[in-house]
This record gives structure tokens, C-alpha cells and sequence, in this order.
């Protein structure tokens, strides 16, 4: 793709009101856009009221919308903050680097929030949301109005460990009739003594969840003694250099090679299991476990047998978590036996439509977090007895 400048002004009078007129507008410009990586640059127009606050800090992030309008609670993107006060010039510009992987497929729409916050130290931070998407000839198209009076989300508490969820749609998906495990497993687990925070991301493989940075978002989060639940796969098997640039080497080796995406950059592929070494290590750097799983399971029958064939992502991930000596959790395995005995036509109204082999409906993601939850308590890796709900699963 041709790089493009299209500056966008996002007219925010009512966000003026509510901040006392701190920030006065706010322009959103696409700088650069490829097939895998947009970049952004959010222009915040400032304005200090007669006698009110001296400083604070600026901040621009971007979220991933689904079609229900949902949101996940951490952002694909984002600039780093930036303080402000009377010395320095009325207009931040905020540079976003935001990765794109639905871009090269024309039948998704893929849509996103901007959030612009204004904190100061004697009161929660205040803000506003714009809703636009991408369109692949580089434009900026803005979606409904302006919100204002967006506040930031409450921190984890900080006297519960994490369990953290990074993956793909099969884990956190925002398509229509689409739901992940990851968004159904805290109603299995004991919220006295865990908390989940689901950073699982659709569309994304090992390779592209870090290029991103979607996943030095999830290290910055780290605090020893969290569960990090590391599942992917079914991304990973796609192209090196073409599309959405996410395949990755097959194995569990040390083999690389260079390529050049759309946008220029060179990158080093690596194995499947090179780059799950990568999560585990720098997990473990932050005192954190890590916890390995195979695959979800894929609608496809062959009469009465299921006839999706073992994954040998899921192999390359035991072999991974052997040599680590870290625990694997073999979902594949739970959800073939159960899918097994339901059989052919129960199983299909666990997925989100007839036509989708692969993302599962809400009750096909509560029968996933079931499983998940059960190995985990099989592994001992929680530190309470789990309340797995079994009507809610079937459900």
C-alpha cells in the first residue's frame, strides 16, 4: 500500500465542557498505512483555563471494537503519556504505532476506538472516544459521535495474582455470535483468590501478537507470582510475507528466515516453538509462570468421528513445556473427548454459526473454560478449589 496522510478533525466541544476546557480539540491522522501496520498520530489541541491546573498528562490509546460495540480491557495501542503544563506549547502530538491484521481481508471491518485522557494527580483521569476504521486505500472514516466522559478503568487489585490469557479469537473474539474462553473462565474459578485478565487478541499468531507489542503490553502488566496461559496455533500456519504476515517456521528448532513486509521492514521469522521459548523465558524473567496449551478443536466430522486430525502446534507446545519444565494444559485433549460423546449436531450449536469451523458461541466457550479450569486444578496451579458450574457449560 501507498503511504497516506488523511488528517481527520475530531470536534469534541462537550469532552471541552467536561474538562474544563483542558483540552480544546482533538485531530486524528493517519500518517502511514500497510497490510500489517498503521501509523497514527493523534494531534490534541490544549487549552488552560483562567486559574485552573498548572499540569498533567496527556494520553492517547487505541482499542479494538467488535460488532456489538464491545471492548476488550486493554488497549492493542497506544502512545506513551506525555506531561504538560503552561511551559510548553498548546498543541502534543501523540504518535501510535497500531498493527492492522484484519486490513488485507475486504469482508471484515475492522473498527477502533480512540480513547484521549487528561490526568491529573488530585482526580481520576477524564476523557473522550472516537470510534473510526481503517479503509485500505489509506482513508479515515469516523464512526458515530464523539463520546465524552470516558474515565479510565479501575487497576487489578493488587493483593490478587493474575491469570493472564494471551492468545488468539479462540481465547478473546468480538465477532458476531463469537465468544472465547478466556471472556468465560473467571465464573470458573475462585475471585476471592484470582482475577483473570483476558490479553488474548483474534487474528494474531505467536509472531504477530509480539511484533505488535501487544505482548510487551502483557510484561508490563507481569508481577511475580501470576499464571500466564499461552495459547496459539491456529494463525500460525499462515503466510510469511503476504496477507497478514503471520506465519511462523513449523518445529520447535532454531531455523530463521528473512523477509520483507509490505510496509518495508525486514523481519526474522522464527519456529513455532522458538517463539514460545521467547514467552517463557520472559515470563519466568518476571516471576511470573508460564503455562503452555494445545489448541481448540475444530467443527469436522466424518460421520460419527471427529475428523479434525491432532494439531502438531499443540505437539510442538508439549515438547516446549517438557524441555522449559513448565506445565502443559491439554485442552485439545478435554475437548475431543467431550465434543466426542455430545456428538455431531450438539456440538455444532457450540460454534457461532454452521459455515465457522472454529469460533465457538457462548456455550461452546463456557465448555472450553471448563476444561481450561479443570486442568488447572489438575496441574495444582490455584490456590483454591475450583466452582465449575455444569449447567452453565451446557447452557
Amino acid at each position: 500500500m501507498v503511504a497516506t496522510r488523511a488528517l481527520v478533525p475530531v470536534s469534541i466541544p462537550k469532552l471541552s465542557q467536561l474538562m474544563n476546557a483542558v483540552i480544546k480539540e482533538v485531530d486524528l491522522a493517519v500518517i502511514q498505512l500497510s497490510q500489517v501496520a498503521a501509523q497514527l498520530t493523534a494531534r490534541v489541541g490544549l487549552k488552560l483555563p483562567p486559574g485552573g491546573l498548572e499540569h498533567g498528562k496527556i494520553a492517547a490509546s487505541v482499542y479494538e471494537v467488535g460488532v456489538d460495540g464491545s471492548q476488550p480491557d486493554a488497549p492493542c495501542a497506544e502512545a506513551v503519556a506525555t506531561t504538560w503544563s503552561t511551559a510548553r506549547p498548546a498543541i502534543v502530538e501523540l504518535p501510535i504505532q497500531l498493527g492492522t491484521p484484519f486490513l488485507a481481508n475486504r469482508r471484515a471491518q475492522p473498527r477502533y476506538a480512540l480513547r484521549v485522557t487528561w490526568d491529573r494527580p488530585d482526580r481520576p483521569a477524564e476523557g473522550g472516544e472516537q470510534l473510526f476504521r481503517l479503509a485500505t486505500d489509506g482513508q479515515l472514516v469516523l464512526l458515530e459521535n464523539f463520546k465524552a466522559g470516558w474515565r479510565s478503568p479501575s487497576r487489578r487489585p493488587p493483593h490478587l495474582p493474575a491469570l493472564f490469557v494471551v492468545g488468539d479469537s479462540t481465547a478473546y473474539s468480538n465477532g458476531p455470535g463469537q465468544r472465547g474462553w478466556g471472556d468465560e473462565l473467571m465464573p470458573c474459578l475462585d475471585p476471592a483468590t484470582i482475577q483473570v485478565l483476558n490479553r488474548a487478541r483474534p487474528g494474531r499468531s505467536t509472531r504477530s501478537y509480539r511484533r505488535e507489542g501487544l505482548w510487551q503490553r502483557v510484561l508490563a502488566e507481569l508481577a511475580p507470582g501470576d499464571l500466564v496461559l499461552i495459547q496459539f496455533g491456529h494463525n500460525d500456519a499462515d503466510l510469511l510475507a503476504e496477507g497478514r504476515c503471520r506465519g511462523v517456521l513449523p518445529g520447535d528448532g532454531e531455523t530463521t528466515q528473512s523477509v520483507c513486509l509490505p510496509d518495508g521492514r525486514q523481519e526474522t521469522v522464527l519456529t513455532y516453538g522458538a517463539y514460545l521459548r521467547q514467552f517463557v523465558m520472559e515470563t519466568r524473567a518476571r516471576g511470573a509462570l508460564p503455562v503452555l496449551l494445545s489448541l481448540t478443536v475444530r467443527n469436522r466430522w466424518r460421520g460419527e468421528k471427529l475428523a479434525d486430525p491432532a494439531s502438531d502446534y499443540g505437539r510442538w507446545s508439549a515438547i516446549v513445556a517438557g524441555s522449559a519444565g513448565i506445565p502443559f494444559l491439554d485442552l485439545e485433549e478435554f475437548i475431543r473427548k467431550h465434543y466426542q460423546i455430545l456428538g455431531q449436531e450438539p456440538v455444532s450449536r457450540l460454534f457461532c454459526s454452521v459455515d465457522d469451523h472454529v469460533h465457538t458461541s457462548v456455550a461452546g466457550a463456557r465448555l472450553n473454560a471448563a476444561g481450561v479450569a479443570a486442568g488447572l486444578k489438575q496441574l495444582r496451579l490455584l490456590p483454591q478449589p475450583l466452582k465449575i458450574d455444569r449447567e452453565r457449560t451446557a447452557r
